[in-house]
């Protein structure tokens, strides 16, 4: 009478409602990872193999140096991250984290150089308004990181909570079941 009661469990086991793990992956990026922009642009754009729900952080660095951007936008499967100010020479840096169709957060650095965008004096200009920046911005976003942090642990991963309350019931019934059974 055993066996069949296990093969009853691994069944009802096997029917639960599986997470599906369809993480978002970067796909393309405008600039792609090494590329080198001689004309300034406007935005940069992140494009995903499954659509993206929401954008928790994109940041733009220029030589270590923060660029100043506005909030992004999530259209499908694009993340356009707006530039606040005008490009200037240099080694960029895009980093962004998403939370993927499938509820995970995803993030990774796109990596490019800017070049012939700027001239001398407007170029170090530039670099001390992008310094006196910021110093604004890092805060803003160390603040935001700290509270996204803060709901992410309290928002942690129901499936695991659901799945180990199934099977400590499962478990329980199953003892129930069989001192009952032994009492007969």
């Amino acid at each position: 009478m055993k066996k069949p009661m296990l093969v009853l469990l691994a069944l009802f086991l096997y029917m639960l409602p599986q997470a599906v793990s369809a993480h978002a992956v970067l796909t393309a990026s405008n600039p792609g990872q090494g590329d080198t922009v001689t004309e300034s642009m406007d935005a940069f754009t992140l494009t995903f193999n499954s659509d993206v729900e929401d954008v928790v952080e994109t940041k733009v660095t220029v030589d270590g140096q923060a660029l100043a951007t506005d909030s992004a936008a999530v259209d499908g499967t694009t993340v356009t991250v707006l530039l606040a100010q005008e490009m200037i020479d240099g080694d960029y840096e895009l980093s962004y984290k998403v939370i993927s169709a499938d509820g995970h957060e995803v993030g990774n650095t796109v990596s490019f150089t800017a070049e012939g965008l700027t001239s001398e004096e407007s170029d170090s200009e530039q670099r001390s308004a992008v310094k006196s920046e910021q110093n604004k911005q890092v805060n803003e976003q160390d603040q935001k990181a700290a509270e996204e942090s803060h709901e992410e642990e309290e928002g942690s991963d129901t499936g695991f909570i659901v799945t180990g309350l199934v099977i400590i019931a499962l478990l329980c019934a199953a003892v129930l079941f069989f001192t009952y059974r032994k009492k007969d």
